[in-house]
C-alpha cells in the first residue's frame, strides 16, 4: 500500500509539473518601443502568439501607465485569483524631477562655466535616459510575469488589454475618488496591523506570515539605505565636476610652471568623477532596482496574506453570528 501510494503521489507531482511549464513560449510579449510626450508615456506593446483566444498570432498596441494600473486593478478585484499572488503593477513613471532638474540647471547657466555647464548637463541627460529605459523593463516584466502565469495568461481582461486596438478608455481618478481611495488604503492599512497581529490557526501560514513580515522590513531598509548610497555618489560627482572645472580656470589663467599640475588635478578629478558616475549608475541599476523588485514582490505576497486573513476574520465573524 505505502508504495501504491507512493507512486500515486509521484505519478501527481509529475501531472503538477508538467501542468505549470513557465518556459512555454506561445505567449512571447515585449514592449518594442515607448514615447514620452509632455507628462504621459506610450508603450508599443507587441505579442506573438499560439494560442487558440487571439484573433491574431503577432500584434502590437498602444498603451498608457494609467491602462496598466486598470489591468492589475482587474486582478486584484477578481475573488477567482483572491488565493494567487498578482505581480506588483510598476511604479508611475516620473520624470518631472529629472525635467525640474534640467530646468534649475539652465537658470543657473550664466554662474556656470561653460565645461561645468556641458557636463552636469551631459549627467542629467544620461540619468533621464536611465530612468526611461528602466521605466520601459519594469512595464515589460510585469507583462511578461503574467504571461507566463498558467492561470492569469487566460483571463479576459488581459487579453482585451493585449489585443484590443483602441484605448481602453481608462482614465485618471477624479478628487472624489480619489479621497475614496485614500480612505480605502486606511482602513486597509488599519486591518493589516490588526490582522498582522492575528494569530494564525495553521501553523505553516503563521510562520510564513511572519518571515514575510520580517522580510519585507529588511528589504525596505535595504532599499532606503541603497538609495541614500546612490545619493551619495551623485553628489561627489557633481563634486567632482566642480573641482575638475576649477582647476582647469586655474590652469589657464596661471603662466607658471604651476599650470601643468593644476592641469594634473583637473584630469584626475575628471576621471574621478567618471568612475564615481559609473558606481553611481551601477548602485542604482543592479542593487537598487533588484531590492526594490523583491521588496514589491513581498508586499504582493503579504496582501496575499492579508486576503486570507480578511477572509478568515469574516468566516470566523459569520460563525459566531449564526451561534446567536
Amino acid at each position: 500500500m505505502l508504495e501504491a501510494a507512493s507512486s500515486t503521489e509521484v505519478a501527481s507531482n509529475k501531472q503538477r509539473a508538467d501542468t505549470v511549464d513557465l518556459n512555454e513560449n506561445d505567449l512571447q510579449i515585449d514592449i518594442s518601443d515607448a514615447l514620452s510626450e509632455k507628462e504621459k508615456v506610450k508603450f508599443t506593446v507587441h505579442t506573438k502568439t499560439k494560442l487558440p483566444a487571439f484573433q491574431e498570432s503577432e500584434f502590437n498596441v498602444s498603451r498608457q501607465h494609467e491602462e496598466f494600473i486598470w489591468l492589475h486593478d482587474r486582478f486584484n478585484e477578481n475573488e477567482e485569483y483572491a488565493g494567487l499572488i498578482i505581480p506588483p503593477v510598476p511604479p508611475r513613471p516620473d520624470f518631472d524631477a529629472s525635467r525640474a532638474k534640467l530646468q534649475k540647471l539652465s537658470d543657473s547657466e550664466s554662474v556656470l562655466t561653460k565645461e561645468e555647464y556641458d557636463k552636469m548637463k551631459q549627467e542629467l541627460e544620461a540619468e533621464y535616459l536611465a530612468m526611461f529605459k528602466k521605466t520601459v523593463s519594469m512595464h515589460e516584466v510585469f507583462l511578461q510575469r503574467l504571461a507566463a502565469h498558467p492561470i492569469l495568461r487566460s483571463d479576459n481582461n488581459f487579453r482585451v488589454f493585449l489585443e484590443y486596438k483602441e484605448d481602453l478608455s481608462v482614465r485618471g481618478k477624479n478628487v472624489k475618488e480619489q479621497i475614496g481611495g485614500f480612505f480605502k488604503t486606511l482602513t486597509k492599512t488599519a486591518d493589516e496591523v490588526l490582522l498582522a497581529n492575528q494569530k494564525e490557526n495553521d501553523e505553516f501560514f503563521e510562520r510564513q506570515k511572519q518571515f514575510l513580515l520580517t522580510y519585507n522590513t529588511k528589504i525596505k531598509d535595504a532599499t532606503n539605505g541603497a538609495d541614500k548610497s546612490t545619493r551619495a555618489h551623485k553628489t561627489v560627482a557633481d563634486t567632482y565636476i566642480k573641482l575638475s572645472s576649477g582647476f582647469n580656470t586655474l590652469a589657464t589663467s596661471d603662466k607658471t610652471d604651476l599650470s601643468r599640475y593644476l592641469l594634473l588635478m583637473a584630469d584626475f578629478f575628471e576621471k574621478a568623477r567618471k568612475l564615481e558616475s559609473r558606481v553611481q549608475s551601477d548602485t542604482d541599476l543592479k542593487l537598487s532596482d533588484t531590492l526594490r523588485y523583491y521588496m514589491r514582490d513581498s508586499k504582493a505576497a503579504l496582501d496575499l496574506m492579508y486576503r486570507r486573513s480578511r477572509c478568515l476574520a469574516d468566516f470566523e465573524t459569520a460563525n459566531k453570528n449564526l451561534d446567536l
